[in-house]
């Protein structure tokens, strides 16, 4: 089915798109560096809880035990946390007056509209696709990237976006 266009997506980055957009960032091109991260975040939380119980056991009392164990749960939060983080640190980093953006897709590319300007794209530049129940993510780089709320589909369907974008980009869809 070759999809309609134009289709227009308005989307408003507020702190669920940002965490989902982070999600999507690390579920692609920052994949590998996020695995490492995880497993010597898992090993120092491991390390951190067997310091902290096993001389506790032995020596109750202690205060550098206390310690071990409020680090291996300060890390535990922040790696069940980090989309979060991470989305939360991008809104804070955003231009005043991005917050609220069209895009509108054609055949040979797309733009975006917010209150600061018009940007136009080529779909050449996307170097990984995400998606969600809710959202689609385009990914730029390790640290750039779009999101596009589907709930906010102006003219076209979901999967019309969909089959667009992955004709033009020749790239899968990761899951999120």
């Amino acid at each position: 089915m070759e999809p309609t266009v134009p289709i227009k997506v308005k989307t408003v980055y507020d702190q669920k798109a940002l965490t989902a957009m982070a999600r999507g960032l690390r579920r692609t091109v920052r994949k590998k560096h996020s695995r490492i991260s995880r497993v010597i975040a898992g090993i120092i939380i491991a390390l951190g809880l067997v310091t902290g119980i096993a001389p506790a056991l032995l020596e109750p009392g202690e205060g550098v035990q206390w310690m071990c164990l409020l680090a291996a749960a300060l890390l535990l939060v922040i790696l069940c946390t980090e989309d979060w983080v991470n989305g939360f640190l991008a809104r804070k980093k955003a231009l005043p007056g991005t917050t609220e953006t069209e895009a509108v897709f054609e055949a040979d590319g797309y733009s975006t509209i917010t209150q600061v300007g018009t940007t136009v794209w080529k779909y050449e530049a996307i170097r990984a696709i995400a998606e969600s129940e809710r959202y689609l993510v385009f990914v730029f780089s390790n640290r750039h990237a779009q999101i596009h709320d589907k709930t906010g589909l102006t003219q076209g369907t979901p999967e019309e976006l969909a089959a667009l974008i992955r004709e033009k980009t020749g790239l899968p869809i990761v899951k999120l």
